[in-house]
This record gives structure tokens, sequence and C-alpha cells, in this order.
């Protein structure tokens, strides 16, 4: 069971897939009255152009493995177009879901999505990144959702886009035009944070880290205690991901790999290719160097780079605030023993302030096809998963959320979901003292479910131990809240959250992997520190000064 729960919740926070839907939550039957008048509206709307027959709203989306095998299983007769949510939405609103296409992977998605933007037909409502969605503006293809959102949105969906921040809204419109709906998520949940496995730390008598020379003592004697074959901090060949990168490590460094960064005089920098970043990229070969990096993490993905820790060979690594869930559930799964903490990123020099980097979370908007009858029907879909999912007072979470023996994923048959930017945050503020009580009180949806894992988990189920370490005492969402808190903290922001530019669009992928591989090969030893100056330059001739230029007349303009 901790396994399905583990791979839902990555699935909720980590893939964000175009047009699969844009994340997940629940709520309650009774409506507000608010949310009532907007279900009727939809209802009135079916019935006056077809004769109270369901008006038909097309999405599309790629095949979910998870809910085909935990979800269509266990509930009989049910498809992607019929199941309860499809059902609530008839129902409530009078409309009929419908997909124009079921795509059996993630990548035919793409090619179909690209080729019905080509041909002008795209489903009724979308969910798309920011490259995307500029091209449907552009190409035409989306309407003005501002004046529906204004008119048809709960204020309780209206409070969740607003706690999204500004930025998010900015990244959609368009010539002063709104074009789409932001999937608001949580930015500070993208701050590295440093786990370390706290059974040995305690058996060792050791201490947190407070600096990178504290942390590097740290790694030596975990190598040494973990016997042959052992690693000191887990690195992947993914070296940005959210588990096992070098972000944390950079950060100490005042270095923001991939980030747009102000460099003190108005103007941006791309955060691979500042000063700072070549001092950290040096610090961590010296790691390499000293045997505390694995010999081969150039070549390692994350599975490969997970074996050391389940084997009992590495214990530490830099993460985000669901590392507990993968990859560590499975460290103790195979050793029921082993705990992990997550601890605040060491810094470079004692006193120094801890700037973790932070991004807009938000990596997907719904946009609505000028061919849509009803675009309204968007804003009413999400009003009414709001309810049913995150309101506090309104929601029937058990019911199209989390029922629990093995359908903990209902919420992803609904085709239009949203988040909540600090939802994990007050979740583990409400179930901070009925962790210490052993009571849920008046806990419902969400919370009560957070509190029964953690809870089970504080008394011995291991299964669970994951989500403890997520929103328990010592865990990664105190750990975050703690950064929003603490005078010594100062996060710092990726300054870029426009459209990609032309350059951008075409160029970056291919300046990221030009800089990425030298800086690989820097780490491991098989380049000088100094070619880092020199594929600088490269990355600068070949489109990287362009992509700049054309960043910073944004960056002007949006001030």
């Amino acid at each position: 069971m901790a396994k399905k729960l583990s791979a839902i919740v990555l699935a909720a926070a980590l893939s964000l897939s175009l047009l699969t839907g844009c994340g997940g939550g629940s709520t309650d039957t009774a409506a507000s009255a608010p949310a009532e008048t907007k279900g009727t509206e939809g209802s009135a709307a079916a019935a006056e152009e077809g004769n109270g027959e369901l008006i038909p709203v097309t999405f599309s989306r790629a095949q979910d493995s998870l809910m085909e095998t935990d979800i269509f299983a266990r509930m009989e007769g049910a498809t992607y177009e019929d199941n309860l949510w499809t059902d609530l939405i008839a129902e409530k609103l009078g409309y009929d879901v419908k997909y124009l296409w079921i795509a059996s992977s993630a990548e035919l998605q793409t090619q179909k999505f690209n080729a019905a933007m080509a041909a002008g037909t795209i489903p009724d409502i979308v969910c798309v990144n920011k490259t995307d969605l500029k091209q449907l503006v552009e190409a035409g293809l989306v309407v003005d959702m501002k004046p529906y959102f204004d008119e048809y949105a709960s204020d309780f969906v209206k409070e969740l886009i607003a706690a999204g921040g500004d930025a998010a809204i900015q990244a959609c419109t368009y010539g002063g035009v709104q074009y789409g709906i932001p999937y608001v998520d949580c930015d500070i949940e993208t701050a590295q944070m440093l786990w370390l496995r706290q059974d040995w730390m305690d058996e060792l008598g050791l201490k947190a880290p407070e600096t990178l020379d504290e942390l590097r003592e740290i790694l030596k004697t975990f190598k040494e205690h973990a016997g042959s074959g052992g690693v000191g901090l887990a690195v992947s060949n993914d070296i940005y991901g959210n588990n096992f990168d070098i972000k944390g490590w950079c950060n100490a460094y005042g270095a923001y790999p991939k980030y747009w960064i102000d460099d003190g005089s108005g103007k941006l920098v791309y955060g691979s290719t500042t000063p700072e970043m070549k001092e950290a990229l040096g610090s961590l070969a010296e790691l390499f160097q000293e045997g505390l990096i694995d010999p081969e993490f150039y070549v390692n993905d994350n599975d490969k780079t997970k074996e050391a820790l389940v084997n009992g060979k590495c214990g530490a690594m830099y993460g985000y605030h669901a590392g507990s869930l993968w990859p560590l559930q499975d460290v103790v799964d195979a050793d029921p023993e082993a705990d992990w903490r997550p601890y605040k990123l060491p810094v470079k020099n004692a006193g120094d302030k801890i700037r973790p980097g932070i991004h807009m979370c938000t990596a997907s908007w719904y946009a609505v096809s000028k061919d849509c009858a009803h675009p309204e029907a968007l804003v009413q879909m999400l009003n009414l998963y709001c309810e049913k999912v995150l309101d506090p007072e309104l929601n029937e979470y058990a019911v199209y959320a989390n029922p629990g023996d093995g359908l903990e994923g209902v919420w992803r048959l609904t085709p239009v979901t949203i988040n909540s930017p600090n939802k994990n945050q007050v979740t583990a503020k409400a179930i901070e003292e009925p962790l210490k009580t052993g009571e849920p009180g008046d806990l419902t949806g969400e919370q009560y479910s957070m509190w029964e894992y953690s809870y089970k988990a504080q008394n011995g189920d291991t299964q669970l131990w994951g989500w403890n370490r997520v929103f328990g005492a010592d865990g990664s969402q105190q750990l975050l809240m703690s950064y929003q808190d603490d005078s010594n903290v100062e996060v710092v922001y990726d300054q870029f959250f426009g459209a990609p530019g032309e350059v951008m669009t075409t160029k970056k992928t291919t300046l990221d992997d030009m800089l990425d591989q030298v800086f690989i090969k820097i780490i491991a030893g098989q380049e000088p520190l100094d070619s880092f100056d020199s594929v600088v330059e490269q990355w600068s001739a070949a489109g990287g000064q362009d992509m700049t230029d054309e960043v910073n007349e944004w960056y002007a303009s949006s001030k």
C-alpha cells in the first residue's frame, strides 16, 4: 500500500504532464450557495441548448497506468468518460465529459496535441505549459478567460488563485489579456533541503551540519561507517532533479543553476554561468576526488543512484520536500530500522545566511478553445473540484479523492483539477497537536488522512514512514515553514516567469546541454575547472547572449 501511495503522491507532485490534468484534490456534495448557483447555470444552459440533454465538453489526455491498475480494476465499469467524477459533473453542471483522444503515452499525447494545434482543432479545454500557451495565443485558438473567471469563480477558487501570486497570472497574460487560469502550486516546496540518515547520526554521535565543511566530515564518517562500497553524497546524472542533485550544494555558494537572477545592476543573468557556479563546481570536484561522490555518478540515473541508499551504503542526499516518499521510503522498506531527517541547507561559511533557490511552481495553465460554446465550463468544473476536494467545510474527500483501500487516486478521474499553494503547510500545522494527543478532533478530508498516516507511522507502521517525514514532527513541511519564518534564511527566486521568447524556445535545451555536459565532466575530474570559462563563452556565442538579451527585454517591460 505504501508504494502505491508514494507513486500516487509523486504522480500528483511531479507529473504535471500536458493535457493529462494539472493536479489533484476533493470536496463535499453539499455545495455553498454560490457554487450551487454556478451548477444550476450549467444545467440551465444544457436544458436551453439541448432540450435537457448534456452539453459535451472535450478534453484530451494520456493513459494513466496507475488509474487503470489501481482504480478501474476496483471500480467496476469505470472508464475515463464514465465514472463518479463525470457523473458528478453531469449532475451538478450539465456537461458531458468527452475525450477527443486518449494517447497511449505522454510522447504520443504531445504529438497528437501538436498536430491538433497545427490544424486549429484543439479540445475545448486544454492544460498546457508556457510555450504551448504562447503558441495557442499567437494562433488565435484560445479565449480571454478573465471575464469568465471574474463572473463564475467561487470565492474559494479566487482565493486559491490569488494565493499563487501575480507571477502565475502574468505568465498567461499577453497584451493585457489573460488567456489562462494557472494550475497554482507551492513555490516554497521547490526549495532544496539536506536529507541525512538520522539513525546513523544518532549512532555516531553527530550533530546537524551548519557548514559545508561540517557536512563534508559527516560524509566521510558515513562512508567509513557504510564499509566497502560506501558513498558519501548521493548524486545522479540528473544533476538538477528533485533528488540526488547539486542545487542545494550550489546554493551555499550563491549559485543558482538554471535560474535567472538579478546581478545587482537591475539585469538578469543565467545562474548556470556565474562565477559562483564555477566555485561550486570546483568544490564538488574536490568531493569527487576525495571519493565522497560515486565514481560512476555520471552514468547513474536516479534508480541506480537509489541502490546505494537501499543497500545501506549511503546516508546523505540533497532533495526536496517529498524525498521521504521516494526514494527514502524504499530505504525504510528494505531496512525498517533506517530513519532519515531533513535539515536546512548547510552554508559555505559559518554565519552566512541560508539562501535556498525558489522558482515559480506553477508550470501549467488551463486554456479554453475559441470554438468552445461554454468557456465558463472550465471555471465551474474548478469550483466543483475545489468543493469536493479542498474546501475545509464542504469537502467529501473520502468519496471523491481518497476513499482508501487502493483507491487513493480517485481525484485523477476528473478532467480538471487544481492545487492549493499552502495546502501542505496548513495540513502540517493542523495535525501537529492531534499527533501529540492521538485524537484527530475535527480534522476532515486530507488533513484527517495525513494525521492518520503520520500517527500510524509514529506508532510503528514503517510502510507509512514517508508520510510522517513530510507532515509530522521534524518533517519536511515543518522545515519549509522554518525557511519562511527564520530571519537567517533568505529565499532566492528565479526572476524569469514570462513566456519564452524565440531564442529560448529554439535554443535553450541545446544551450543547457552544452553547459551541463562540461559541468558533469568538471565534477568527475574529466575536465579542468577552467573549462567552465571556455564553455560559458561558447554558450554565449551560440545564443546564450541573445537569450539573455531577450530575457532582459521582458524583465524591463515587466517592472
